[in-house]
């Protein structure tokens, strides 16, 4: 995929992709480098790598929407994949009813997904071989009390991870201080290890095997 690309991958992003990323199968990982370290650059390599091995036929990534024009061009020009981005006039005019499962490359809006059921319950009905989310961390829940309180784009990561055998966040502040919080989110790749464990302040998430954190310094 390297040779392949329009890109020149430095050391740290061959180590993430080839080193980190590309071993575990399935994966469920969030990669969280800091600003600049280029997130879309790894995600773009290993969607090219997977694709080449004929591991992913199909991928959907969830980005804001200022974001989705950016990431059809980047994987475009510099990795040659032609992805669709999917609006509401492509979902209007889909021939099937559900334009997820028409296209395998897709492009969506992460707000246009989790505020319309209709497209949620077309998008439960599709299943995916790899979903990229991008600033992922807008996906969160807290606890109220006991209680946890899942905002809907929380609930659209749920759904995304139950529709995909390779899961991959991206974000560059995963964590925003509150520990439960960062617990709820990391439930999103690993339910088991993370979900109803309410954590007390002073103990910290074990998130080896699921998470990389490179910071600049």
């Amino acid at each position: 995929a390297v040779h392949l690309s329009q890109v020149e991958p430095l050391p740290h992003q061959i180590r993430a992709v080839y080193g980190e990323m590309l071993p575990r199968q399935p994966l469920h990982f969030v990669l969280a480098d800091d600003p600049g370290a280029g997130k879309t650059i790894m995600a773009g390599l290993y969607i090219k790598e997977l694709l080449l091995r004929s591991d992913v036929a199909r991928c959907l990534v969830v980005a804001p929407g200022g974001l989705v024009a950016q990431w059809q061009d980047e994987l475009g020009e510099k990795f040659g994949l032609e992805f669709d981005i999917l609006g509401r006039e492509a979902i209007e005019a889909s021939r099937s009813g559900n334009p997820f499962a028409e296209r395998d490359l897709v492009i969506a809006r992460m707000d246009h997904l989790s505020r319309n059921d209709d497209v949620q319950a077309r998008l439960q009905a599709t299943e995916w071989d790899l979903v990229v989310v991008d600033e992922a961390h807008r996906m969160s829940a807290h606890y109220d009390g006991d209680d946890v309180r899942e905002t809907r784009r929380y609930k659209l990561g749920k759904l995304l991870a139950s529709t995909t055998r390779h899961f991959l966040l991206l974000t560059a502040t995963p964590h925003s201080g509150k520990e439960e919080d960062f617990g709820l989110f990391m439930a999103l790749v690993d339910p088991d290890r993370f979900e109803g464990r309410r954590r007390r302040a002073g103990g910290e998430l074990d998130t080896s095997g699921l998470m990389r954190r490179m910071v600049k310094e």
